[in-house]
């Protein structure tokens, strides 16, 4: 039951992100952010555009890894895995 609540919120954050993106604060990038960890360990094409986002940006991979361990299990778990050093598994 639990990861299906996790794609819908993922899902509904994604879209509502997206949405956001626009606007002066960027409360659209954070909810776009937290939807794409949450989807990542249940889709494979979302886990490979999350380590390609990474490899381009080192600023924002250097920030996950920073605070790897503020998050609960489910977003270490996509950290870990859309690592941008490590081969797609998939």
């Amino acid at each position: 039951m639990l990861p299906i609540f996790h794609q819908v919120t993922g899902v509904v954050l994604v879209i509502v992100g997206a949405i956001l993106t626009p606007t002066p604060i960027p409360f659209g990038l954070i909810m776009l952010t937290v939807g794409l960890a949450l989807l990542a360990p249940y889709a494979p094409p979302v886990r490979r555009a999350v380590r390609g986002i990474r490899r381009r940006w080192p600023k924002i991979d250097d920030a996950l890894r920073r605070n790897r361990d503020r998050f609960p299990p489910i977003i270490r778990q996509t950290i870990d895995r859309t690592h941008p050093d490590l081969a797609p598994a998939e």
